[in-house]
């Protein structure tokens, strides 16, 4: 007994650590496991309803298309961004060129207009968010152009010709007749109509154009040229109004 004492007056240092390291290895041992925080999980994209058309359909060039719609999830809160694409008609359907874009209201409804510039595709596209998905909708627009209707056609080298009997479809006509001489000419065209109605141009110089316009008496009759020998000549007959797609 008096060398344990003797001991531990001796050395207080070594009997101290070696009561600590025991201490501490008991407390982690007792010590439940503390668990990390949970982590919180993230919020899910909600999808949106979308809406898009473009009108008129057709359209004609020049006049405006207006494209509307609407991205909603709710009644209300719908704010943001649709942006607009567009493809020409018969180019890759990956060809879409950026346009612009719309915002929308709190109800989620847009509208933009653009020039009718020609045939194809509209694409509005809502890009995704953190809290909703992305959607697309496509609509397709023909652009027409109206022109006077092309009914005859007619060329020819002969100095004097004589069309076949033709109907004019409608009260109007225009004849366009284009002619080339080698030297000094002339052309000279005339409508006959059957019963009656008599109309003609003409020009006198080697090369040019002549226009005959109107409808005097019947629908029904024949086209006659005249023209120099070594004169070339072609004769478009138009009636009405068609819609040509551009």
């Amino acid at each position: 007994m008096r060398k344990a004492t003797r001991f531990m007056r001796r050395k207080p240092s070594l009997f101290l650590t070696l009561l600590t390291a025991a201490t501490a290895l008991a407390a982690t041992v007792a010590a439940p496991a503390q668990a990390a925080p949970a982590q919180a999980a993230p919020s899910a994209q909600v999808a949106v309803k979308m809406t898009f058309n473009a009108t008129p359909e057709p359209a004609l060039k020049g006049s405006t298309v207006t494209l509307t719609g609407r991205v909603w999830v709710g009644a209300t809160g719908n704010r943001g961004r649709v942006s607009f694409y567009f493809r020409k008609a018969g180019t890759a359907s990956t060809a879409f060129t950026y346009r612009g874009y719309a915002t929308t209201t709190d109800a989620g409804t847009f509208t933009r207009r653009y020039v009718a510039d020609t045939t194809g595709t509209w694409k509005a596209v809502f890009a995704a968010t953190t809290a909703r998905k992305n959607a697309a909708r496509l609509d397709a627009v023909q652009v027409v152009q109206r022109r006077s209707k092309l009914i005859s056609d007619w060329q020819g080298t002969s100095s004097t010709w004589q069309s076949p009997t033709l109907r004019v479809p409608t009260k109007d006509y225009k004849v366009i007749a284009n002619y080339t001489c080698e030297e000094d000419g002339f052309l000279f065209v005339a409508w006959n109509g059957n019963p009656s109605g008599y109309e003609s141009a003409n020009a006198s110089t080697s090369a040019g154009t002549v226009t005959l316009n109107g409808h005097a008496g019947a629908r029904t009759g024949y086209f006659d040229v005249s023209t120099w020998i070594n004169c070339s000549w072609r004769v478009r007959v138009f009636s009405g109004i068609e819609n040509v797609q551009v």
